[in-house]
């Protein structure tokens, strides 16, 4: 049955800490050190940090290949932000590592640490690799459930940093395929879906999941840039968008899979149409806060986090959005309604 609720959940921040090739990555991670400790003066719940590897052949690319030693770091300079792995790539690293780094992030933390885990991306349009890799998270899922748990039954170890039942809860898992949504909703865990996805496409493995059913929350992730008006929001924040674009809308995979499954148009001829198939909410504090709400309404997420970081756009406006959106776009929200 569906029901009407209102959306009055804590709201995070996702970095995904990508950034254009001319800037140092020493340089972006301070300005997320400064960044994450003003989140946490305005008042937001929790950041994310992505995990990435390699220098990539693109305009950009992501710089942090293991988010768990920023946040320890940030763990330091904060007393109330969650922090979390928005997320640890689980197919390239054995199960007890995974586990043993999220029983060490939560300790030094402070027990403030959340646990986005995926499966990286599988390669272009190959789907064999995709499905390996598939079966090859959810392997790695269900040992890293037994040693928090401290399950030695399969002969597993027992963890020397646990074991740590508690976790689980505090575990969100990113994954497309039906496998491997029905695995983690049957094992209770909690689901989340990205930036990079349109609402339709993430409002089927919501369903798909609660139908396997999954008891956990569900969080979704919008990018955003807020200006005092449209024009003046865009006439700051073009010039990233072009580079983010080119690189996530144009030649998107999540993009491509959506034009092929009917729900986006071949082409986007408009700025509208770029905006959406890059799932870009840009506008003045009205005009995101309706988005937002058509966004919570479509998907049914349960909890937000905003990606407001973009690659090539100065700490200025970034720091602008994150003010505007605790001012005027967060007290809207909680009005807005969903479907559960």
């Amino acid at each position: 049955m569906t029901t009407t609720t209102t959306f009055d959940e804590p709201v995070g921040l996702l970095y995904q800490m990508w950034e254009v090739r001319e800037e140092a990555t020493a340089d972006l991670v301070r300005r997320a050190f400064d960044e994450f400790a003003y989140a946490e003066e305005l008042g937001y719940d929790s950041v994310w940090v992505g995990e990435h590897h390699n220098v990539q052949d693109a305009p950009f690319y992501g710089r942090i290949p293991v988010p768990e030693l920023l946040l320890a770091r940030v763990a330091a300079t904060t007393s109330r932000l969650r922090l979390g792995t928005g997320v640890k790539v689980l197919p390239s690293v054995p199960a007890q590592r995974s586990a043993e780094e999220m029983c060490l992030l939560d300790l030094v933390s402070g027990g403030r640490a959340e646990f986005g885990v995926g499966q990286g991306t599988a390669g272009p349009a190959d789907p064999e690799a995709r499905r390996r890799k598939q079966e090859r998270f959810r392997e790695l899922f269900g040992e890293i459930l037994m040693l928090l748990r401290g399950d030695t039954s399969t002969g597993l170890p027992l963890l020397n940093v646990g074991p740590a039942p508690h976790l689980i809860s505090r575990i969100w898992a990113a994954c497309r395929d039906d496998a491997s949504i029905d695995y983690v909703a049957e094992r209770g865990v909690n689901f989340v879906v990205g930036q990079a996805e349109i609402a339709e496409a993430q409002a089927r493995y919501v369903a798909r999941y609660r139908a396997a059913g999954g008891t956990g929350k569900v969080r979704g992730v919008r990018a955003v840039f807020i200006g005092e008006s449209r024009e003046e929001a865009m006439a700051r924040f073009g010039e990233a968008f072009e580079t983010y674009y080119a690189q996530m809308g144009r030649n998107g995979r999540y993009a491509a899979d959506a034009t092929a499954a009917g729900l986006l148009p071949a082409q986007a001829v408009t700025l509208d149409g770029r905006l959406r198939r890059a799932c870009v909410i840009v506008g003045d504090p009205d005009q995101v806060t309706a988005q937002l709400r058509e966004y919570l309404e479509v998907t049914g997420v349960d909890q937000l986090d905003l990606l407001v970081q973009f690659p090539g756009l100065a700490p200025e406006p970034t720091r602008r959005t994150l003010e505007l959106f605790q001012r005027h776009v967060r007290p809207a929200l909680a009005g807005a309604a969903r479907h559960g």
